[in-house]
């Protein structure tokens, strides 16, 4: 309240906040009460089927083609609450197919981009459950991300990697060094990852400086103004400026809407611009603690860090209930645990 009085904005703002309070930090909140420590173990258990779902939709994709699925898709959809279509795309909660993503894997998300952060905190929160053991549900979360071809997801995933070899007593030697060095020159030198990132990077600078011809473009489209991870960043920047230290409001948007109507894709600014800086760092903080407590080293810790941000970089995922959690889950889960995993 104190925030939104000193940016001078209208009751329906405040409002927004105390809705969303409601609607997803209370929802969340009761959710972790409930399962207490279990709820990890829950979550994974939902995210594995889900996958093992995914596979097997995706299978179809694959082998029968997109013309499949979507006749799955409407099919089902039938016997759903409407929601908008179209003859590219259909999602009937345990799957989606978009004609634009015709070699990968949605999942249950909008996206494959989205999906594979989904199975990222999954793989997560499984090596957790299972002190860092290699087993069926393991094997099943990594096939469903490697189907999802998605540059943020994969570069999470090397960090988890670095994070495993660590925890079982990997050494940091010269020759790891080198190692990593390869494999990401590699990785830099694949199409889908090193050319992408670099496209994109050049393409939202560019959409950047030219965001008043693309604004005349897309109105007469009657279509939002797509900006991409970086581009993202700077408009919502030099949009609100110092204010994104303490946030704007849950309805930050409708501040630019009349003038830039724009459809931002970057997690991590698009929470600042909500809660500020100051409720990232608290996320973050409480998601470290929540780790801190299946690891000995805060060294592990902190790639826990770098994996979330990595993921919340490039999808607008952290003011979901499954991110929020992490504000409840340690109070919760620290009084379930009688051992450390890796210790």
């Amino acid at each position: 309240m104190v925030r939104n009085l000193y940016n001078k904005l209208s009751f329906d703002y405040i409002e927004s906040d105390i809705l969303y309070l409601i609607k997803y930090i209370l929802v969340t909140y009761l959710f972790c009460a409930y399962l207490k420590g279990r709820a990890i173990k829950y979550l994974v258990k939902v995210i594995t089927d889900l996958a093992i779902i995914s596979l097997l939709f995706y299978a179809i994709q694959i082998t029968l083609g997109g013309k499949a699925i979507l006749t799955i898709g409407k099919a089902i959809q039938g016997f759903l609450p409407p929601i908008p279509r179209s003859d590219e795309y259909t999602n009937f909660l345990f799957y989606t197919y978009n004609e634009k993503h015709y070699f990968r894997n949605s999942g249950f998300s909008w996206e494959p981009g989205a999906y594979g952060c989904f199975l990222i905190i999954g793989i997560l929160l499984h090596l957790f459950n299972e002190n860092f053991k290699v087993d069926k549900k393991l094997k099943i979360l990594l096939i469903a991300l490697l189907t999802t071809l998605s540059t943020t997801a994969y570069a999470a995933f090397f960090l988890i990697l670095f994070m495993f070899y660590r925890v079982k007593g990997g050494k940091v030697n010269f020759g790891i060094v080198v190692l990593l060095i390869i494999v990401l020159v590699l990785i830099y030198q694949v199409p889908f990852l090193g050319d992408k990132i670099t496209d994109i990077y050049s393409s939202d600078l560019a959409d950047y400086n030219e965001l008043d011809k693309l604004n005349k473009y897309y109105i007469n489209a009657e279509r939002q103004i797509p900006l991409n991870r970086f581009a993202s960043i700077l408009f919502v920047y030099y949009t609100f400026g110092l204010k994104m230290i303490m946030g704007i409001s849950n309805e930050y948007k409708d501040l630019y809407v009349s003038k830039y109507n724009v459809n931002l894709s970057n997690g991590i600014m698009d929470f600042c611009a909500k809660f500020g800086l100051v409720g990232f760092i608290y996320l973050l903080n409480r998601f470290a603690k929540f780790c801190k407590l299946f690891l000995r080293k805060g060294e592990y810790v902190f790639y826990c860090i770098l994996i979330l941000v990595s993921i919340s970089f490039g999808e607008t995922i952290l003011i979901l209930p499954f991110f929020i959690m992490f504000i409840f889950l340690y109070h919760f889960e620290k009084n379930d645990l009688y051992y450390y995993p890796g210790s």
